[in-house]
């Protein structure tokens, strides 16, 4: 924009500003051309969030991209990595103390959550001790010689169970057959 006292250009560049060159600056617009300057930077305010919109647009969709193929990637490592047992990965967290402590913690928080069930009723004494045993239900039925649904029954809060079978969970538990038995 050229005015009579000098010349005024914008730099697209940060930081954007309005270089004037010529006289003196005083005086060197008029309303008109204030007017004109406003209009001007409201163009380039216009163009430059449009591009920014743009950018962001396609930052967005590029962000996408790299999740799904994280995703992918996460996918096929899973399938090709090795297992890793869950005594492996106990073993790793109970190596330090503070790791074995907190084991310890979680384990007795959860003892007493199971507890808290056979007091409501809606878990049976053998079933948390086979639980806190760390037992499944079918190698407990390879140990009782039966087969695993007897288990399910046997478990279930109220079941009266055969003493011959209470005397055989109590050693496998290492535990009182009064243990055993719904209080």
């Amino acid at each position: 924009m050229n005015t009579s006292q000098g010349k005024m250009t914008y730099s697209y560049k940060q930081p954007y500003t309005w270089n004037i060159t010529g006289k003196s600056a005083e005086g060197l617009f008029s309303v008109l051309q204030l007017d004109e300057i406003c209009a001007s930077c409201d163009s380039i305010k216009d163009k430059e969030i449009g591009r920014l919109k743009d950018e962001n647009h396609k930052s967005k969709q590029l962000n996408e991209f790299y999740r799904k193929e994280l995703q992918t990637l996460e996918l096929r490592t899973a399938l090709d990595a090795p297992a890793v047992s869950l005594q492996t990965m106990v073993g790793e967290l109970t190596a330090t103390s503070e790791g074995k402590a907190a084991w310890e913690d979680a384990w007795k928080e959860r003892q007493a959550e199971l507890q808290g069930f056979v007091r409501q009723g809606k878990m049976s004494k053998v079933k948390y001790f086979r639980l806190i045993n760390n037992m499944e239900q079918k190698t407990l039925a390879e140990e009782l010689d039966t087969a695993q649904p007897n288990i399910s029954r046997i478990e279930r809060p109220g079941y009266n169970v055969p003493t011959k079978t209470l005397k055989k969970l109590a050693t496998i538990f290492g535990v009182k057959m009064e243990d055993l038995i719904e209080g």
